[in-house]
């Protein structure tokens, strides 16, 4: 799905809109029910009561309908509309609509003083996708009554005060939404990190927007959905072998950290390839062996750390390298070796690179343009900065991923909540899996264990990223049918890919 400026949302509207001969107060309607439908399910079957904060514009209007669709569902609904000088025509027929139901309608200004009724649901529908500069500090007060107040907050669109596709100041008052509904497609601030705490769950809503309209808008960003994935995907063949599959090569773990390469390992094999080696110290032999029956094993000369790699290297169809390994000396003599032992030839497997091993590339900058092309680095956050720099904002340090990954033709996955997978071409891919249970030591280890797994598939990098992305988002989620988010560790996720597999599976 293509994730849209709030300009050419607009176009999207409008063309819609001539195309289907709509008048916009009908897809406001449009919109309206789609988010009713959205809040009966939130509710279930209950009576629930409702406070609608309502702005002056559209957004406003969407607050309004979606009132008069709870009241005649039987919900109880306090309206509460912005006092201002002009409406948008669209809120102006919805404010009648109300009044012919005889639906009171409450004046509100930014000094006014709500009354929530304390099991009551706010719905935020002051300002939309529309907002052209951060709210000033007369609006505090009101927002701050929102946001510290103990009942659910369900945002239409986006959260009142957030800047869909530029950079809100952090400081400026922002509505703290439960869930934000929002339509058509995400909006860029909705999957950034630094907004979170504004956006809270996330539901996009088809309000009957036609796709091939959108297709036509031109983009950097896009939000992966079960649709993408599935035409990603293979089937298996009937007369395959464990050659078909491809040989995974595990380069991680030192003294203490063992553990990294264990989980990739197991990752890699459960996501479905063939074969599956770990070159490991030779301390973490018999841990890997007994923990892991199903590897081969190499190990390195020295009982602690790595210092050096095979020469048949080459050999495996995908090699993943850095989790758990350290940044000793010798380590990093190691990758540059690797480096070199590349330009010497032109069978070069497919690569990843993870945790130390990009800690040791942020540490040698002149290296990035040794790195194989279309290699794939999964960093978390810390590890990013150190590898491209500090930001400002989260838009800034997309930017500078998608700069660093053209400059050097590398597919980089920006770990985290909608983690983002920024390819060579600048194109950035958010992922719509994954819940906060999989913050935990070794859910990246596994991470890198299921994408290098697919490299050895053959996979294209671009692909294995996303589609490997995807599949360890939706492990954890399947885990949290089951176990509790706060208990979530990286084995569960390991174990539930199987289920991850037989959702997106075009052979299941």
């Amino acid at each position: 799905m293509k994730i849209l400026c709030t300009s050419d949302i607009y176009q999207w509207e409008q063309a819609t809109m001539l195309s289907q001969n709509l008048a916009p107060a009908e897809l406001m309607e449009r919109a309206a029910e789609a988010l009713f439908q959205a809040i009966q399910q939130y509710v279930g079957e209950r009576q629930a009561s409702f406070v609608i904060l309502c702005g002056f514009g559209n957004n406003g209007g969407d607050g309004l309908a979606v009132g008069r669709m709870l009241q005649a569902a039987g919900h109880i609904v306090n309206v509460y509309l912005l006092a201002h000088t002009v409406y948008s025509t669209e809120n102006e027929i919805n404010q009648q609509r109300l009044r012919d139901m005889e639906i009171p309608i409450s004046a509100l200004a930014p000094e006014s003083f709500l009354e929530v009724p304390e099991k009551s649901i706010l719905i935020d529908a002051l300002f939309g996708y529309g907002l052209s500069r951060p709210l000033d500090d007369d609006w505090k007060a009101l927002i701050d009554q929102i946001n510290t107040a103990p009942n659910p907050v369900l945002s239409v669109d986006i959260p009142s005060g957030l800047f869909a596709d530029k950079p809100t100041p952090i400081e400026a008052p922002i509505v703290q939404a439960t869930v934000t509904y929002t339509f058509a497609c995400p909006k860029l601030s909705l999957l950034f990190p630094k907004y979170a705490a504004f956006s809270g769950n996330l539901q996009i809503l088809d309000i009957g927007l036609r796709k091939d309209i959108q297709n036509t808008l031109s983009t950097n960003y896009n939000y992966i959905q079960k649709e993408n994935i599935q035409a990603l995907t293979r089937p298996l063949k009937k007369f395959s072998h464990k050659g078909t599959y491809g040989h995974t090569y595990i380069v991680g773990g030192r003294y203490g950290s063992i553990g990294a390469a264990v989980l990739a390992g197991k990752a890699a094999l459960k996501t479905g390839c063939g074969l599956i080696t770990a070159y490991i110290p030779t301390c973490g032999y018999t841990v890997l062996q007994s923990a892991f029956p199903e590897a081969q094993v190499q190990t390195d000369p020295l009982e602690t750390h790595i210092s050096m790699l095979p020469e048949q290297i080459t050999d495996y169809d995908a090699v993943g390298i850095g989790m758990g390994m350290g940044t000793h000396q010798d380590t990093e003599n190691t990758l540059r070796q690797l480096f070199e032992r590349f330009k010497l030839t032109s069978k070069i497997p497919a690569m990843l690179f993870d945790a130390d091993a990009i800690n040791i590339l942020a540490r040698n900058p002149d290296w990035h343009a040794l790195i194989p092309s279309n290699s794939i680095l999964t960093p978390h956050p810390r590890e990013l900065e150190r590898l491209i720099g500090t930001w400002t904002d989260d838009f800034e340090k997309i930017d500078k991923v998608r700069d660093w990954s053209r400059l050097y033709q590398q597919i980089v996955v920006v770990k985290g909540a909608n983690s983002a997978i920024v390819l060579t071409d600048g194109t950035v891919h958010f992922n719509s899996t994954g819940n906060p249970g999989m913050a935990t030591g070794g859910s990246g280890d596994v991470l890198s264990g299921i994408i290098t797994s697919l490299l050895a598939q053959r996979y294209p990098p671009a692909d294995a990223a996303l589609l490997g992305v995807y599949l360890h988002g939706l492990a954890g989620d399947i885990a949290a049918i089951s176990i509790h988010k706060k208990s979530i560790t990286a084995t569960d996720i390991i174990n539930h890919l199987s289920a991850a597999w037989q959702h997106v599976s075009c052979d299941s």
